[in-house]
């Protein structure tokens, strides 16, 4: 079985018009970022974008972020969703100046989600935000489909999930392509109304190598096969909320969905944020605090940053010369208090 390929990449070829393939998380940190998409179009002098997407979706306003500049780029932009376009993946797709999908494809537009921390205050401040996200979300729905907000923010509120012909029908895309061939899936568990068994597509773009073929698993016993079912009941589940609560009060809510992705446990994620506040207090002992969230980021264990910490401060430190100055070599040295003298006047007084 295939493994689900996470990547982002720019096809630029003499004579070809340049495609951008978008099948993976929009994410600053391990999918598809802004900043990685702007890089990549920034410089291209061409008339015509392909924009191949099979996502589901991300990180709000790095897709909206991505969303605006295939807008503003002075090339047409042609989006094909080859899978799924799911949450903020479907409004990157509203950028294309044309929207085609495949016919065993799906869309799904749904309200922002979001996690709050703090007394109802904050909670009322976090639910006023959100339901500015989900304006401005929906905003890039009615440019397409002509709906008007009310309608759109409907459709949204009820996470709604489109087949091909219901995304025409909508307005949501202009054509309906050959379908295209499915295989490995995401992890669709965190939406509320996903298709039981949806295929999602882990194609292989034409300048992605192929993975070699695994060979086939040898038999084993009926004991053999269920020893690893009855090992994994033990595992506890993850508790979202808990974890989501736990980065909130510790200040690291951008790791809620990393721990998540890791399926950390409660015990996990504390000892982790712990390690987060240990690695901020020593870079502020070595005065290098601005490296913290660097250290953090890249996931840095507290020996790693504490060891990199002590060879930062330690490499330019210079050798002590022990040694007597050439004017004072090979001069007898006079002792500054004469401790004999002192000796020798205390026992004449005794």
């Amino acid at each position: 079985m295939a493994h689900n390929r996470q990547w982002f990449s720019l096809k630029n070829e003499a004579g070809k018009t340049p495609e951008l393939f978008i099948f993976d998380e929009i994410d600053d940190w391990w999918g598809v970022s802004a900043q990685s998409v702007i890089d990549q179009i920034r410089d291209l002098d061409t008339t015509d974008i392909n924009v191949r997407i099979n996502s589901p979706g991300g990180m709000v306003f790095e897709g909206i972020a991505i969303y605006n500049a295939l807008r503003l780029h002075k090339a047409n932009v042609h989006v094909s969703i080859e899978g799924l376009a799911a949450s903020i993946a479907s409004v990157i797709a509203m950028a294309g100046d044309t929207v085609a999908i495949a016919e065993n494809a799906m869309m799904m537009i749904h309200n922002p989600y979001g996690w709050a921390a703090g007394d109802a205050e904050a909670m009322r401040k976090t639910a006023d935000v959100m339901d500015k996200v989900a304006d401005s979300i929906a905003v890039s729905y009615t440019a397409r489909t002509g709906k008007s907000l009310e309608e759109m923010k409907a459709v949204m509120n009820d996470e709604t999930w489109f087949t091909a012909q219901e995304a025409l029908d909508m307005g949501l895309v202009d054509q309906i392509d050959e379908p295209v061939k499915a295989a490995a899936c995401f992890d669709l568990a965190k939406f509320n109304n996903a298709p039981a068994g949806f295929g999602l597509m882990d194609q292989e773009p034409e300048n992605q190598q192929q993975e070699p073929e695994k060979p086939e698993p040898e038999q084993v016993t009926e004991t053999e096969q269920q020893e690893p079912e009855a090992s994994s009941q033990g595992k506890p589940e993850v508790n979202a909320l808990a974890i989501a609560s736990l980065c909130n009060q510790a200040g690291y809510p951008e790791k809620t969905e990393a721990f998540l992705k890791e399926k950390l446990s409660e015990v996990d994620a504390k000892a982790r944020l712990a390690a987060f506040d240990e690695i901020k207090s020593l870079c502020k002992a070595a005065s290098q605090v601005n490296k913290a969230s660097d250290y953090i980021k890249a996931n840095k264990t507290v020996d790693e940053v504490r060891n990199e910490l002590f060879n930062l401060l330690t490499s330019g430190d210079e050798t002590i010369n022990n040694a007597l100055p050439p004017e004072q070599q090979g001069h007898k040295q006079t002792a500054v208090i004469d401790t004999q003298a002192i000796y020798s006047k205390r026992n004449r007084r005794a």
